[in-house]
């Protein structure tokens, strides 16, 4: 069974441990298992989920022009 993974990042002005780690949650986030643990972070307004935006494709540079 696959874990269901979701993008979770602190909202401004909160610091949120990583569960079972000393480190923080960085303020960009990261994609992680949901758990009650994240639910009830989100609950509480320490953290959001969110929707990574797509990484923007560079145009190939044309020569000469």
């Amino acid at each position: 069974m696959t874990p269901d993974l979701r993008f979770y990042r602190p909202l401004p002005g909160r610091k949120v441990r990583l569960p079972g780690s000393p480190k923080v949650l960085p303020a960009d986030g990261l994609q992680l298992p949901w758990s009650s643990y994240w639910e009830r972070r989100v609950r509480d307004g320490d953290v959001e989920e969110f929707t990574p935006a797509p990484e923007a494709k560079a145009s190939p540079a044309k020569d000469g022009q």
